[in-house]
């Protein structure tokens, strides 16, 4: 359990005081939730706590609804130092060829104070066990994760655990469970928004071994990657409708999931 607190803003497709009553129960069930407010107008969950925004978006879901994080940032009307997130887009070393069926992952970074940047992680997919997570030197992904660079290290040191040593591009490993679903959050002291956008993260065939024997931890090839970008944090996108389609927040998600069967 984290033991920085969290300010999540979730749209969550709810019609009525029923659907208002399962998200509440679920809520109250969560450890770390320190309050919630659930609003049926607006369509709109925001939540406190150190729970991981992850695991709450995921207990959410497990309730039939379709579940969108909005954006992340700092209880008690602080304001964030930075937001950013990274679609992953591209598989392998061709990025003309799409993501395998049931492929896909989502990172989100926010820099909620000048020292701490949160990190909240989530793939769905691959095979379960352990995968390497690595920010990398630039965002081109014209050969795939093969022309991403090397790992993200301005300090110029060997490979480490990524929490105390290492790149500041390390990391370390998502777990994936045996329905192919994994996330994870960090809080990281070393990973700075401002410094990674423009960069690549690529997440990778094996487990990163946390060592400084070697440049990448024995984690082997890419297997998603993807470009991190600017993004809103919690309560500065408030739309429901897309503006490219005109489709809801849900409707456009339903139509995502439906693309990747």
């Amino acid at each position: 359990m984290s033991t920085k607190s969290f300010k999540t803003e979730f749209a969550v497709e709810m019609t009525c005081e029923s659907c208002v009553q399962d998200v509440t129960k679920v809520l109250k069930g969560i450890e770390g939730v320190n309050s919630f407010d659930v609003d049926l107008a607006e369509k709109k969950v925001v939540v406190e706590g150190p729970a991981p925004p992850s695991f709450i978006s995921r207990q959410l879901k497990d309730t039939g609804r379709t579940v969108i994080v909005r954006g992340q940032g700092v209880p008690d009307g602080q304001g964030h130092s930075g937001a950013a997130v990274c679609i992953f887009d591209c598989y392998g070393t061709d990025p003309t060829v799409i993501l395998p069926s049931g492929k896909s992952g989502l990172a989100r970074f926010v820099q909620v104070d000048q020292d701490t940047c949160l990190i909240d992680l989530t793939i769905q997919g691959l095979s379960p066990g352990k995968h390497g997570i690595h920010i990398h030197e630039t965002g081109d992904i014209s050969e795939g994760w093969k022309s991403t660079g090397d790992h993200y290290n301005p300090t110029n040191v060997s490979h480490g655990d990524g929490i105390h040593d290492g790149h500041i591009g390390d990391l370390g490993n998502v777990i994936v469970d045996e329905n192919g679903w994994g996330d994870l959050v960090i809080e990281s002291t070393r990973v700075k928004v401002w410094d990674i956008i423009g960069r690549s993260i690529v997440v990778t065939e094996n487990e990163d071994d946390l060592k400084d024997t070697t440049d990448d931890g024995n984690s082997g090839n890419g297997i998603l990657c993807g470009i991190v970008a600017r993004s809103a944090g919690a309560f500065e996108n408030t739309k429901l409708v897309c503006a490219c389609s005109g489709k809801t927040l849900w409707e456009e998600a339903r139509m995502l999931e439906e693309e990747a069967k």
